[in-house]
């Protein structure tokens, strides 16, 4: 798992809503990973001072997840930010999960990363994002069911190389769709 993906703010807030609203899917480290954006941010040029003040908390050996909050909350003032609704949430979640099976290194983290992804999508409000989750849903129960020694799994007589490439070229018009921002909007918005 090479592959750093690099969260900008939005999507740690999505993240965190959804984390919120979804238990099962809660990611453990937001502290650090609001910190080491805050610290992209100023390498980048962001001058705010809370943002400064966000950076520099990682510093501390074990930073306060009170002040974590308390800054961004301000820092969230300072630039108008408001949390992301649910929907707009489910659709980020979607779509970093997308971008994982897009970069996997190797065949068991694809296997990994598709089954942590739901056969229906916990939140009702978008029966299109429910429909992609299915359709990843598919794709786990293609490559990786095993029904014994006279069925086995598609992955068992595939090489590694072809396993990716066949994950890729499934999830790949999804991820363009979860990508762009006219259809993010969309999908948002449909019930």
């Amino acid at each position: 798992m090479e592959n750093k993906y690099k969260h900008d703010l939005y999507e740690i807030l999505c993240l965190k809503t959804f984390g919120e609203v979804f238990e099962a899917y809660r990611v453990d480290d937001y502290d650090k990973m609001i910190i080491e954006w805050a610290e992209r941010e100023l390498i980048f040029g962001n001058g705010s001072e809370k943002l400064l003040i966000l950076a520099s908390l990682n510093l501390d050996k074990h930073p306060d997840s009170d002040e974590i909050d308390r800054y961004l909350r301000d820092y969230m003032l300072e630039t108008n930010m408001v949390m992301p609704s649910i929907s707009a949430s489910s659709i980020t979640w979607l779509r970093i999960k997308a971008w994982f099976l897009m970069h996997a290194d190797t065949s068991k983290e694809v296997e990994l990363r598709l089954h942590q992804i739901p056969a229906f999508h916990p939140s009702p409000n978008s029966r299109i994002v429910s429909n992609i989750c299915w359709q990843f849903y598919g794709i786990f129960n293609e490559l990786y069911d095993d029904w014994g020694p006279d069925y086995p799994s598609k992955a068992s007589a595939m090489s590694e190389a072809d396993i990716l490439d066949f994950v890729r070229c499934r999830v790949k018009p999804f991820y363009r769709i979860l990508c762009n921002p006219d259809w993010a909007w969309v999908l948002a918005r449909t019930v």
